[in-house]
C-alpha cells in the first residue's frame, strides 16, 4: 500500500499515467496537471503552490517504475489461488493465531515476531473442521427433513392407493347393485310381455269363437244369440285381459335411499380409527386403520412392559366429556393390552404405563389379567373375553364440592360382565384409546358399531293435533248443549 501511494498522482490519486515533472520537483499525470492549469489563473503546483514557468518534462524513470508496478500487480492477480501480502508483496503462507490474520514470512519477522503462528493450510483445515462440526446438526436436520419429506411423499402415494381401493369397492358395489336392479326390471318386463302374449292369444281365440258362432245358420244363430252375446260381453269384462302396466315405483321409489341402506353392509362405522403415525415399525396396521398386529414373536420379548417403548398404537381422536363406548376384538390371544391415555407427546419411551403417567388400561398375560397400575394388580376373574368393551363416562362425586371425574370400565362384551375399572380419572385432557398387540398371529380389531336408521315421517297439522282438535270440538258441543238447555228452561 505504501509503494502504491508513492506511485500515485496527488491529483487523481491513481497510479501515474504519463507522469511529468515540474520545476519544483513534484510529479503529476500530464492530463491531471493540464486540467488543473486550465481551471486555474496561474501555473502553480497543486502541492506546494510554486509557480512553474517552464513546460513540464516527461518523468521517464517514474513512468517505467509505474509500468513495472502495474505489470507485477496484474501478474499477482493472475496467480491461481495465491495471495500476496499488501505490505511486502510476498506470498501469504502463515496465519497469526494471536491477531487472527493471514501474514507472510516478512510480517512474522517484523510485526508478528512474538506471536503464535501456524501454517496457512493447517489453520484452514482446523477451522474447516470446526465449521463442519458446527453445521453437522443442521445437516442432520436437513437430511431428516428430506427423509421426512420423502416418507411423506411415499405415505401420500400409499394413502392415495388405499383411497382408490376403497372407492373401487364402492364402485363395484354400485355397479353390481345397478346390474341387479336392471336385471330385475328386465325380468319383470319379460314376464309382463309373456303374460300379454298369453292374454292376446286368449282374446284372439275367444273372438274367433264368437265369429265362428256368428256363421251359424239363421235359426241356430237366433236360438244361440243370447249365449253368443254373453260370451262377447265376458270377453270385454274379463279382468285377466286388462293391460299389464310396469311397476315403476317398485324400481324407482326411494332408489338412492334403498341403495344407501344396503351399503351399510360394506360401509361399516368404526367408533375408533387407529392412527398409523403412532405405530412403530414392528407393528402392522391394516389398510382400513381398524386392526393392528405385532410383527415380533412373543418369545423375542417375553415381557416388554410396563415400558411402552413406542409399541402403543393410539386412536386418532381423543374423547372429552360425555359417554363414549367402543369394543376391541382380542380373539383367542393370551397377550394383549388396551385402554385409554392422555397421549404420548413428550413422554419418555421408558415411562411406566400407570395412572400417574396418564395411562388407564387392562392387560392379559397368559391366564392372568391385571390393571395397569403401580405394583401387583392382578384381577380375580373367570372370564376370558374375546371382545372387550371399553366404556368412558364422566360423573360427579358425592362431596360438597361436586367435583367432576371420569371413569373407565372394561366389560366382556358377550356377557356384559364387568372385568375391571378406574374411577377419578381427570377431566382436564382428552383421553385417547390405545391398543398394544403382543401376539404375532392374533390381531386386535376395532369392532364396528351397529347403526340404526330411522325415518321421521312429517305429519300434517291435523294429524299432529288430532286429539286436541277432538277435545276442543267436544268442549264446544257441551257448551252449545248447556246454552240450549238454559234457553229451553227460560221459555218454560
Amino acid at each position: 500500500m505504501a509503494l502504491e501511494a508513492d506511485l500515485s498522482c496527488p491529483v487523481c490519486t491513481e497510479v501515474f499515467s504519463h507522469p511529468v515533472l515540474l520545476s519544483c520537483g513534484h510529479s503529476f499525470c500530464r492530463q491531471c496537471i493540464n486540467a488543473h492549469w486550465t481551471s486555474s489563473i496561474s501555473r502553480n503546483c497543486p502541492v506546494c503552490r510554486q509557480i512553474s514557468p517552464q513546460e513540464p518534462v516527461s518523468n521517464l524513470s517514474l513512468r517505467n517504475t509505474c509500468e513495472s508496478y502495474l505489470r507485477e500487480q496484474n501478474t499477482n492477480k493472475e496467480r491461481d489461488g495465491e495471495h500476496v501480502c499488501q505490505i511486502h508483496g510476498e506470498l501469504i503462507e502463515l496465519f497469526c493465531q494471536t491477531d487472527e490474520q493471514t501474514i507472510c514470512a516478512t510480517c512474522k519477522k517484523q510485526r508478528h515476531k512474538r506471536h503464535k503462528t501456524q501454517q496457512l493450510q493447517l489453520a484452514v483445515r482446523q477451522r474447516k473442521g470446526k465449521l463442519k462440526a458446527a453445521v453437522r446438526p443442521a445437516e442432520k436436520m436437513l437430511s431428516l427433513q428430506n427423509g421426512t419429506a420423502q416418507d411423506g411423499k411415499t405415505q401420500a402415494k400409499e394413502t392415495e392407493r388405499k383411497i382408490h381401493d376403497e372407492f373401487e369397492k364402492l364402485h363395484q358395489f354400485l355397479k353390481k347393485e345397478e346390474d341387479r336392479r336392471i336385471s330385475a326390471l328386465n325380468e319383470e318386463e319379460k314376464e309382463r310381455r309373456e303374460k300379454m302374449k298369453r292374454k292376446t292369444r286368449s282374446l284372439s281365440d275367444r273372438l274367433r269363437e264368437v265369429e265362428e258362432r256368428m256363421k251359424d245358420d239363421d235359426v241356430i244363430f237366433l236360438q244361440n244369440y243370447d249365449s253368443i252375446m254373453n260370451s262377447a260381453k265376458y270377453i270385454l269384462s274379463d279382468p285377466e285381459l286388462s293391460s299389464e302396466a310396469l311397476d315403476v315405483p317398485k324400481h324407482l321409489g326411494n332408489l338412492k335411499y334403498q341403495v344407501w341402506e344396503k351399503m351399510k353392509d360394506i360401509c361399516l362405522y368404526y367408533p375408533v380409527i387407529l392412527n398409523p403415525n403412532t405405530a412403530s415399525t414392528d407393528i402392522s396396521v391394516s389398510d382400513d386403520l381398524t386392526s393392528v398386529t405385532s410383527c415380533l414373536r412373543w418369545q423375542d420379548e417375553p415381557n416388554p412392559f410396563p415400558l411402552h417403548s413406542n409399541r402403543i398404537v393410539l386412536g386418532s381422536v381423543g374423547y372429552g366429556i360425555g359417554t363414549h363406548t367402543w369394543e376391541i376384538e382380542v380373539g383367542n390371544s393370551r397377550h394383549w393390552s388396551l385402554g385409554v391415555c392422555f397421549g404420548l407427546e413428550g413422554k419418555p419411551i421408558t415411562e411406566p404405563l400407570t395412572p400417574a403417567n396418564g395411562f388407564w388400561g387392562l392387560r392379559r398375560d397368559g391366564d392372568s389379567y391385571e390393571t395397569m397400575t403401580t405394583g401387583i394388580s392382578r384381577l380375580n376373574t373367570n372370564v376370558n373375553p374375546e371382545v372387550v368393551r371399553v366404556k368412558l363416562e364422566d360423573y360427579a362425586d358425592d362431596t360438597l364440592e361436586k367435583k367432576r371425574w371420569r371413569k373407565v370400565r372394561f366389560f366382556d362384551a358377550r356377557s356384559d360382565s364387568l372385568i375391571a375399572g378406574f374411577s377419578e380419572v381427570p377431566l382436564e385432557k382428552k383421553l385417547f384409546p390405545f391398543v398394544i398387540p403382543e401376539h404375532q398371529t392374533v390381531p386386535l380389531r376395532v369392532v364396528p358399531a351397529n347403526i340404526i336408521l330411522t325415518v321421521e315421517q312429517k305429519l300434517s297439522f291435523r294429524e299432529r293435533h288430532d286429539v286436541l282438535i277432538r277435545v276442543c270440538i267436544g268442549f264446544v258441543m257441551v257448551i252449545f248443549i248447556i246454552l240450549a238447555w238454559k234457553n229451553d228452561s227460560q221459555h218454560k
